[in-house]
């Protein structure tokens, strides 16, 4: 996932101005300082519709803050956060110096729940299809057969709560593909003697599924 940087200087020796905004364009995220007598609020402005986990490394000379140097923030979409808060003491020259990065917050997949009482499970392997060990209450296995169904991908599937003996047969296919385990993240895909398993992306693993 790509990590986006920016970084931003200011020298605070008086005020000046009751409002300074600090990259003087609209970026994904923007750094805006405000303020009011001797002290300066810094706040994250976070311009885009997605998540952002966003860090911020600030170089302080002068200031007075109870604040940390590194301050990491989760910034919801369209959200404004206040990141700093420093204090001038009279007659000192004061300086910070910024530098932030950030990147999306994967949003995690939306498991679409379906009616599937009454439903059987297949107890062989099938060749000529794509085979999907399951178990019940498994968001990730729903997911993967709603997508075959959805896209008329033909498969079989072999629920292991249905069928014990699915459950040994998964796991002698496991071992058969170097698998060494006492436990398995389902659902568990074999198709034309290819056994995939502990899938992370389901998202984008799915999309590459061959009909």
């Amino acid at each position: 996932m790509k990590t986006n940087y920016l970084s931003f200087a200011i020298l605070f020796v008086l005020l000046q101005l009751p409002f300074v905004n600090l990259t003087g364009q609209t970026q994904d995220i923007e750094l805006i300082e405000e303020r009011e007598d001797r002290v300066v609020r810094l706040y994250a402005q976070n311009h885009t519709d997605d998540e952002l986990d966003m860090t911020l490394t600030a170089q302080i000379i002068g200031f007075e803050t109870k604040d940390p140097n590194l301050v990491k923030k989760l910034l919801g979409a369209k959200a404004k956060v206040l990141l700093l808060t420093l204090t001038a003491p009279k007659g000192v020259a004061c300086e910070y110096q910024t530098s932030v990065s950030y990147k999306k917050v994967r949003k995690p997949i939306t498991i679409i729940e379906s009616d599937r009482k009454n439903r059987t499970t297949g107890v062989e392997l099938n060749p000529t299809k794509i085979n999907v060990f399951t178990q019940d209450g498994c968001g990730r296995c729903e997911f993967v057969v709603k997508y075959l169904q959805d896209n008329n991908i033909p498969f079989l599937e072999l629920n292991t709560s249905i069928h014990d003996p699915n459950q040994t047969k998964m796991f002698e296919i496991l071992q058969e593909a170097g698998f060494k385990g006492n436990s398995v993240q389902m659902p568990v895909v074999v198709q034309k003697d290819k056994t995939e398993y502990n899938i992370k992306d389901l998202a984008s693993w799915v999309k590459k599924i061959n009909k």
